[in-house]
């Protein structure tokens, strides 16, 4: 019987840290970890990975770190039989199961309250031994775009599993939880929305660029209107010949190459590979402003860092994003027949210096409102009530 004075224990896996090295859901992961309560001991099963996130846990070391400091970093011959005996009497395996065999064992000594796994695998459910679940959905895409992604989809199919059998489903907006109601049929009871932070630094670098330039982060295929966004772009790049636009994201393939010459542009974007935070945070901090023109997604953190960078935000007016921004940003209507991003562009370039500084003033006022340290405290209040519901049908 779980009580309310003893330390709360959580236990999450090591999924998503296996498929991401950089990557929203792995970050968000680690952050909560890092702003829990201290009446909640989260544990994050994972002993060796390349996830950059997870690294900077102190317990969390790089891929082949424990075969390599086994007996005093010394290589010879018969060390990975000697290796793999050590290991058997531990009962852990060695990578590539050597995470998911060391949450394996965490789950068996069940010295935990609830189990919450990274990512839709449902490999756990025999071995919870009754223990509650709590499941994360950061959102419906693959569900809402099934043209892209297939009816067989992992995620699709996994989801639609694990989502009735978990004792509570953390959704990251309101939004987001009206598609789970809807797609996956479950009660609105059972949904609590606990919003994302920002994990950015404070500050930047220089100005990597001597030119101005519009900002696009991230990837750019599919439902992220990529393509929508340069053919509307195209007059503002017509009207000012001196601003660019930067990219993000993986560089440009073939098609979008051809595409941006086909349009004579090709000369004018620029794809910048991001290394670090603090090299983020300088091409929003220095961008004319950022430009979000995704058909749907599940929060949009890059909302929160350029809210953080001082830099305007013009976003389409879709999915959740007039939830997360407000009024801290300028919107713009977007689909495949219309759009007035072209002139919300202009707008935004020809505003005078006092019109710029009234829109960062609501932007850094908007962003008061998302810490991690608020995410984690709800989500720990989450646990407990799961615990609690958990204790009363036992």
């Amino acid at each position: 019987m779980h009580n309310r004075s003893d330390m709360l224990k959580v236990v999450y896996d090591h999924q998503v840290f296996s498929l991401q090295k950089y990557g929203g859901i792995s970050r968000c992961f680690v952050e909560l970890h890092k702003h829990m309560p201290d009446s909640c001991k989260a544990t994050i099963a994972v002993r060796e990975t390349e996830n950059v996130y997870a690294r900077e846990l102190e317990e969390v070391k790089p891929i082949g770190y424990d075969y390599d400091h086994f007996i005093c970093n010394h290589h010879f011959l018969g060390k990975g039989h000697l290796h793999l005996w050590y290991d058997k009497l531990r009962r852990v395996k060695y990578y590539p199961d050597y995470n998911k065999n060391f949450l394996l064992y965490l789950l068996q000594k069940s010295d935990f309250d609830v189990f919450h796994p990274t990512y839709f695998d449902d490999y756990f459910l025999s071995y919870l031994n009754e223990k509650p679940f709590v499941l994360t959905i950061h959102d419906m895409i693959p569900e809402l775009y099934p043209q892209y992604f297939g009816k067989d989809d992992f995620q699709i199919v996994k989801k639609k599993k694990l989502a009735p059998l978990a004792s509570a489903i953390i959704a990251v907006s309101e939004n987001t939880k009206k598609d789970i109601i809807r797609i996956l049929n479950i009660p609105e009871e059972k949904i609590h929305v606990i919003y994302h932070g920002s994990s950015f630094p404070m500050e930047g670098g220089n100005a990597k660029y001597s030119f101005p330039y519009i900002l696009f982060v991230g990837e750019r295929g599919l439902y992220k209107n990529f393509s929508l966004f340069v053919r509307h772009v195209l007059p503002v790049l017509k009207h000012y010949r001196e601003i660019n636009i930067v990219c993000t994201g993986r560089p440009f393939d073939l098609k979008e190459k051809e595409m941006l010459n086909e349009y004579g542009v090709g000369d004018r974007f620029y794809h910048h590979w991001v290394t670090n935070d603090n090299e983020l945070f300088s091409l929003y901090h220095h961008a004319k402003c950022f430009v979000y023109p995704s058909e749907y997604e599940g929060f949009g953190i890059p909302i929160l860092e350029a809210y953080q960078a001082d830099c305007p935000v013009l976003l389409n007016n879709a999915s959740c994003f007039p939830e997360i921004a407000g009024d801290a940003a300028i919107y713009f209507n977007m689909d495949s027949k219309n759009s007035n991003l072209t002139e919300q562009i202009e707008c935004l370039l020809s505003m005078s210096a006092e019109e710029r500084r009234a829109l960062l003033t609501r932007q850094r006022e908007r962003l008061k409102r998302f810490s991690w340290e608020k995410s984690a405290k709800q989500l720990a209040d989450v646990y407990q009530s799961v615990i609690n519901e958990n204790n009363h049908v036992h």
